[in-house]
């Protein structure tokens, strides 16, 4: 049974809104759904090629009982899924901190391990420089007194050398992770601020 203009389509639903009333529904469904020529049409399935405009499922005297909306492509699909990760990163936010307090203290916390680390790999590079400048001072009084520096020697200097580059390149991180830190709980009261209104 097809029915191709609104016309038809209101007259078919009130003749059988009338039979439905003297019989009671007997679980038929029906679909209206919009063909290619923008025509609502009312089937009792729906063509595959028209399940992904979205479709309404009725009883027999036009009762909706459900309505299916058209399946999201390209940008409101993206959109939709961008709506549906942010409220998930909302909701976490909310149960993870009580309070912009409770954001503050959690960074206080994660900065204070990075910090103390930093201050670490600070004393280690203060501490290999030193004894690079010992080892530099004690090969120039060799060649001050006209010998040769030893290949053991001039190997622990540029061992050092090499243990201050890998030293240095983990204070670094260790300086960026903190800067990381800092901005991620920026960001985190901002919204905090935004969905929790406070």
């Amino acid at each position: 049974m097809k029915i191709a203009t609104a016309l038809a389509l209101a007259g078919a639903l009130l003749t059988m809104d009338v039979g439905a009333a003297n019989s009671g529904w007997d679980g038929k469904k029906l679909y209206r759904y919009t063909n290619e020529h923008g025509v609502q049409v009312l089937d009792d399935v729906v063509p595959p090629r028209y399940v992904a405009g979205g479709y309404e499922v009725l009883t027999v005297s036009g009762r909706v009982l459900e309505v299916v909306e058209p399946e999201l492509t390209g940008p409101e699909l993206a959109e939709k899924q961008r709506r549906e990760a942010q409220m998930a990163t909302d909701l976490a936010l909310l149960k993870r901190y009580n309070s912009v307090a409770d954001i503050e203290s959690a960074r206080k916390r994660k900065l204070a391990i990075v910090q103390q680390d930093v201050a670490i790999l600070r004393s280690n590079i203060s501490s290999l420089n030193r004894q690079i400048k010992n080892e530099e001072s004690a090969a120039a009084r060799i060649q001050r007194n006209g010998q040769a520096v030893s290949a053991e020697q001039m190997e622990r200097i540029g061992n050092l050398r090499k243990e201050v580059e890998v030293v240095s390149q983990r204070l670094s991180l260790r300086n960026k992770e903190a800067v990381a830190i800092n901005s991620e709980f920026d960001q985190a009261t901002r919204r905090y601020r935004q969905i929790a209104g406070k």
